[in-house]
């Protein structure tokens, strides 16, 4: 007996839903009897208005409109939704979530892997997704752990399948260890770190592949067997720009959606890369009073488009500040708050353009902090008018993408407090009412 199955595969599509309605497209037209459509993760983005008013539900409606048959759940799925939102995304999913590490009190959230039957074959698909472990913590969550799970389930597998694919929001150096370790894994599928594998990459007797991000590429896999053994697999990454159909119907949706009014006759809101203005120094009191700190801190560059002022909606802000990004407290002795002063002070990274970390605009420009006071000539520290004492131990309310360590390497040992799963425009909607407007005059 010989078959052939191919798998297609999409990976971090963050919501670019021009590039995914090309790919549904195709994949509808091409899905058959012996073909398979898997979802890796993070195709939610609440960056896009259709997302942030669905607050995902209409991705998933998506994925089914495509015939996804199974999925796992990226960081954006995991942890930029409340947990509520997360038990309840895919309620009306035609397709089957697996994810092996993510737990709470009661156990699994998902069922930690699936077995297809493809006529007379059986494969199985086992799932895990990246620990982030302090912002899962914050919502009740745990997904610690993945390997000692993905080995711990090997073991029911293996006697089972006619193959085993791995479906990984673990990025690209834990696919290649993953293929390392274990043997029972045929094919992997990644994702998370936005890569690409060259097609036909394996690690030992494990293909590994992935589709880069945005939807900007998909893939397909395909296996063949001869005696319910796998033979050969082979991998294929398309490029989607050379598919018809590439459009978004589902801005405008959202946009709609997100009509609600914030606040009326607000002042105009500029993008002010290099200095301060009353919009960000606005956030700074928000966020010190949010999370009742002493100092505060962001970046210029998080005003992501100008309003114009007048009647401010919750679409508007959404366009202002479209990122993924939640607060933190910062517990720091006065010599670190120094420290953050001087690194954030030499502005290193004011001219970059930086893609990630939930920050969704693109020049960073220049930090902004407030509630600290310096005297440079002296190298004197303030706070509330006292000199900071370098062993006292204060506080600092900021964003959570400080704190993985390429802008403030010495935040990753500070105690840290997560705010989850709010982001920074939910805190400006709550404090709706300090916004600057021109009845303020």
């Amino acid at each position: 007996m010989k078959t052939a199955i191919r798998i297609f595969h999409t990976n971090d599509i963050h919501s670019h839903l021009d590039n995914y309605n090309a790919i549904s497209h195709y994949i509808n037209e091409h899905k058959n009897d012996t073909s398979i459509y898997v979802d890796i993760g993070d195709h939610v983005d609440r960056s896009h208005p259709y997302t942030e008013a669905t607050l995902g539900l209409g991705n998933v409606k998506l994925l089914n409109d495509a015939q996804c048959d199974i999925a796992t759940i990226g960081n954006n799925e995991g942890i930029t939704l409340s947990k509520k939102d997360l038990e309840h995304l895919y309620d009306d999913a035609k397709f089957e979530v697996v994810c092996a590490n993510l737990r709470d009190d009661n156990g699994l959230l998902f069922k930690p892997y699936t077995i297809k039957r493809i006529g007379d074959l059986k494969i199985g698909f086992i799932a895990a997704t990246v620990e982030f472990t302090p912002f899962y913590r914050a919502l009740g969550l745990d997904v610690e752990g993945a390997f000692l799970y993905i080995e711990e389930y090997l073991k029911e597998m293996k006697h089972q399948c006619d193959a085993i694919v791995m479906l990984s929001h673990l990025g690209k150096y834990d696919d290649e260890r993953l293929a390392a370790e274990f043997k029972e894994i045929d094919i992997i599928i990644g994702g998370h770190t936005h890569h690409k594998f060259p097609d036909d990459y394996f690690v030992n007797d494990t293909l590994i592949t992935s589709a880069g991000r945005f939807g900007e590429y998909f893939g397909y896999v395909d296996l063949k067997f001869e005696d319910y053994k796998l033979v050969q697999s082979s991998s294929r990454i398309i490029d989607t720009n050379l598919l018809t159909n590439n459009y978004d119907a589902y801005y405008d949706v959202g946009k709609d959606m997100l009509k609600k009014e914030v606040n009326r006759d607000v002042l105009k809101i500029e993008r002010t890369l290099y200095t301060i203005n009353w919009f960000t120094y606005t956030m700074l009191k928000m966020i010190q009073s949010y999370t009742n700190t002493d100092v505060s801190m962001i970046h210029a560059g998080l005003i992501a488009a100008e309003f114009r002022g007048g009647t401010l909606t919750e679409y508007n802000l959404h366009k202002v500040l479209p990122h993924t990004i939640n607060l933190i407290k910062i517990e720091m002795s006065g010599r670190d708050l120094k420290d953050m002063y001087y690194t954030a002070n030499m502005q290193e990274t004011k001219d970059e353009i930086i893609k990630g970390l939930g920050f969704r605009g693109d020049v960073m420009g220049v930090f902004l902090i407030d509630g600290l006071s310096v005297i440079e000539s002296k190298r004197e520290f303030y706070i509330n008018g006292k000199m900071i004492d370098d062993d006292k131990i204060y506080t600092v309310g900021t964003l959570d993408m400080y704190s993985f360590g390429r802008f403030f390497p010495h935040f990753n040992s500070l105690k840290k407090t997560y705010y989850m799963p709010e982001f920074l425009r939910d805190i400006v909607n709550y404090y709706s009412e300090s916004l600057l407007t021109s009845n303020d005059f």
